[in-house]
């Protein structure tokens, strides 16, 4: 079920990208003009059966078509930018991984350093340095759904790696009752493993319905300066700084889409970020038993 997924959405994706390209392609050259992509990844791994993943190959071809074209910036300094609400550098992309899984380490991490891409890393704090298994990770071979070690977090903090918070339970934060302690403990949790403030959250499935106006304010009492979605689109100086958008790379994706997202011609699945598609996603999502 899940190969027949990517399958559908890899359609889906290459048929929209090429009614935007058709549509946009005469005004598209200045949409990206001081806006701040922000990429999000979830897993680098040729076994991973999740829709989220992306193969190792691919993902290097990707990295190498960033750091040769675009203007590669960590995520807590381009975001600085925006809350100090100065210009950008032309094609501003930052990177970013959510959950925490060891093969950030083992494959994509590799891959940073060497081409020196920047990267930020959303830890599940209480599933670091554990055995644990998300639930919808239960399906497939533990031994490549499991998590970082913090020395692996720490070592790849040493080299210039950013870490934040992606809550300790990977709760979602608009349904869960206790939301402060997902949001506050896990705070405190990877800044004692790490001995550094941590002011970045990514609040985990990240759609509109999965977190609200009260979430993002505790955040901000927690001590958190910038909060990130999984709503689809890019950033400027107007945007919310706890409500900052991305967009998703997954396994659908190929380098015609990667490009689409990238430069705008798939604008288009903004349209995901209405609470009514994402309901009927939701429905979808479990008639396909991912």
């Amino acid at each position: 079920m899940i190969a027949l997924k990517i399958f559908i959405k890899k359609l889906i994706l290459i048929f929209l990208a090429v009614i935007g390209y058709c549509i946009f392609l005469p005004l598209w050259l200045g949409r990206r003009k001081n806006k701040l992509v922000i990429i999000r990844y979830h897993s680098v791994g040729d076994f991973r059966k999740h829709e989220v993943n992306v193969k190792i190959n691919k993902f290097r071809k990707q990295m190498q078509f960033l750091a040769k074209n675009y203007s590669l910036l960590s995520l807590k300094d381009a975001c600085g930018l925006l809350k100090q609400k100065r210009c950008l550098p032309k094609k501003a992309v930052a990177v970013t991984f959510d959950d925490g899984y060891s093969d950030n380490y083992t494959n994509a991490y590799p891959i940073l350093r060497n081409l020196g891409v920047p990267a930020t890393i959303f830890l599940t704090a209480g599933y670091i340095g554990t055995e644990k298994i998300l639930p919808h990770d239960i399906n497939d071979n533990p031994i490549y759904n499991h998590f970082l070690a913090w020395d692996q977090v720490r070592e790849m903090s040493r080299y210039g790696i950013d870490f934040g918070s992606h809550t300790i339970n990977h709760a979602n934060l608009g349904k869960v009752t206790d939301f402060k302690k997902e949001i506050t403990d896990s705070k405190e949790i990877i800044e004692k493993e790490l001995g550094s403030k941590i002011d970045m959250i990514s609040y985990p499935f990240g759609l509109v319905i999965d977190f609200n106006q009260d979430v993002k304010k505790v955040a901000e009492e927690a001590g958190y300066i910038f909060g990130f979605t999984a709503m689809n689109g890019v950033n400027d100086v107007s945007t919310d700084l706890f409500e900052l958008r991305r967009i998703g790379i997954e396994s659908s994706d190929n380098m015609f889409t990667f490009l689409a997202k990238l430069n705008g011609e798939l604008d288009l699945l903004e349209i995901k970020n209405c609470i009514f598609l994402n309901k009927i996603l939701r429905v979808f999502n479990r008639l396909m038993k991912v």
